[in-house]
């Protein structure tokens, strides 16, 4: 939840002015609920989730009024935790040809997040897009929080 916390922070922008830009994003959530969380599934639907924020947050085009310390650090933490889920997928999990299972919430996860890329090019990557997409991202993280804290249980 560190990265939830950072994303919250480096903004100081206040999302009245951008609340004409809200567009639904569409979070693929029946994809993953439908598939059986067990942990394989959980890890590849996460590591898929970091990867695409993180390819989002690597572009060269997030607002100069962002703190660039703090998103320094956001993509810190999310390289570790894919990492991390790099290993353990390495452990025992099949990773190269993942089952149908996995695949179809991948797929899903791809579109979803080529859909939020798309939303930021059409509004040439304005600083309000980048705060209505950070919301977005913030609902992101939520899920895979609740869906790794149903797997401990």
């Amino acid at each position: 939840m560190e990265d939830f916390s950072l994303l919250n922070q480096m903004s100081t922008f206040s999302l009245v002015p951008c609340w004409k830009d809200r567009t639904n994003f569409n979070f693929p959530k029946e994809a993953m609920e439908g598939s059986q969380l067990q942990r394989e599934n959980v890890t590849v639907i996460v590591h898929e989730m970091l990867q695409q924020i993180f390819t989002i947050f690597s572009l060269n085009a997030t607002p100069a009024a962002w703190n660039q310390t703090q998103l320094i650090q956001l993509l810190s933490g999310l390289d570790q935790q894919l990492e991390q889920l790099e290993s353990c997928l390495g452990q025992g999990i099949e990773w190269e040809e993942p089952s149908w299972e996995s695949e179809n919430p991948r797929l899903a996860l791809k579109s979803y997040f080529q859909g939020i890329r798309q939303y930021l090019q059409s509004k040439e990557y304005s600083h309000c897009a980048w705060e209505i997409m950070s919301v977005e991202i913030s609902r992101a993280f939520l899920f895979m929080s609740k869906i790794t804290r149903k797997l401990r249980h």
